[in-house]
């Protein structure tokens, strides 16, 4: 059954984005894990992987096109599906519609006074990690509050609908507060959390985030190829190449976690040797 493809939340800022480059054409086969394009966000240019196997039957988005997020990007399916319907039945608002009736019908008790936020204070939200994500749980946290954070830091590791993917810091500073605990599971857009100078004030910056200030989420895009590097999941160690990180899809990590299988031992098949789902499954029937 063919399966619609949506334009990705990469990033919890990102309102929509534009297709850099296409690296899998109309008819081409897809297995899961695959890079399916490089998309550019509000932030960085990213990999898109497939979550799903079939072919590609049909692209929305061309080069250097821009859509919103959870617009039509692509469907993947049997070869000669039927997909007439589906691209016909994404075009349409209704998913606008309701939106703005439940605004319409659930407003505000009172009129919330905007709260200034703190002076480099950013607040961090539950990012779409998928196109179909509504929420997601934190499997582990990856650093602590007090914790110096670098641009490119993996912050948690965050379980989906579809995977367990790690999910990096697009900003520097002081990790001040951490809104969902580990095996916790929130919306997309909540808070996960605040990224500032040591010693703000957090419950201002919560208040300001509360109240409809959103100027703490400004932050600087990556170069592309750091950008690529990260959104790879880079593992730090083993003999993988590019100054010894090893590239790897999160669900190919996830399945070498819980196999016990050191990902330096893996040939990567992806695009440009990344490590995908198949290459962890065909050694570890190597090693059955």
């Amino acid at each position: 059954m063919a399966e619609i493809i949506n334009m990705p939340r990469l990033s919890d800022t990102m309102e929509e984005g534009v297709v850099a480059t296409w690296l899998k054409q109309v008819g081409d086969k897809i297995e899961e894990g695959d890079i399916l394009a490089e998309i550019e966000t509000d932030k960085a240019t990213m990999e898109f992987e497939s979550f799903n196997e079939g072919t590609l039957l049909y692209i929305g988005v061309q080069e250097g096109e821009t859509a919103p997020v959870d617009t039509l990007l692509a469907i993947i399916g049997e070869e000669g599906e039927d997909i007439d319907a589906l691209v016909k039945g994404a075009g349409a608002p209704a998913k606008e519609e309701v939106a703005e009736e439940k605004v319409t019908e659930t407003p505000k008790a009172t009129a919330t006074e905007k709260v200034e936020m703190p002076e480099g204070a950013i607040v961090v939200t539950m990012p779409r990690l998928s196109d179909t994500m509504e929420e997601g749980t934190v499997a582990s946290w990856l650093k602590n509050v007090g914790d110096k954070i670098e641009e490119g830091d993996i912050l948690a590791e965050i379980e989906t609908d579809k995977a367990t993917m790690e999910f990096e810091s697009f900003n520097e500073g002081t990790l001040l507060y951490i809104g969902v605990k580990e095996g916790e599971s929130a919306p997309v857009d909540s808070i996960l959390a605040v990224i500032g100078n040591e010693g703000t004030n957090v419950d201002t910056a919560l208040k300001a985030f509360g109240s409809g200030n959103d100027t703490a989420v400004e932050e600087t895009p990556k170069a592309a190829e750091t950008s690529k590097e990260m959104a790879a999941a880079p593992v730090a160690s083993g003999n993988g190449s590019s100054g010894g990180r090893i590239f790897a899809s999160p669900l190919a990590k996830k399945i070498a976690a819980d196999k016990g299988i050191n990902l330096a031992d893996v040939a990567g098949s992806g695009e440009n040797g990344r490590i995908v789902k198949r290459d962890v499954e065909n050694l570890s029937l190597i090693h059955i």
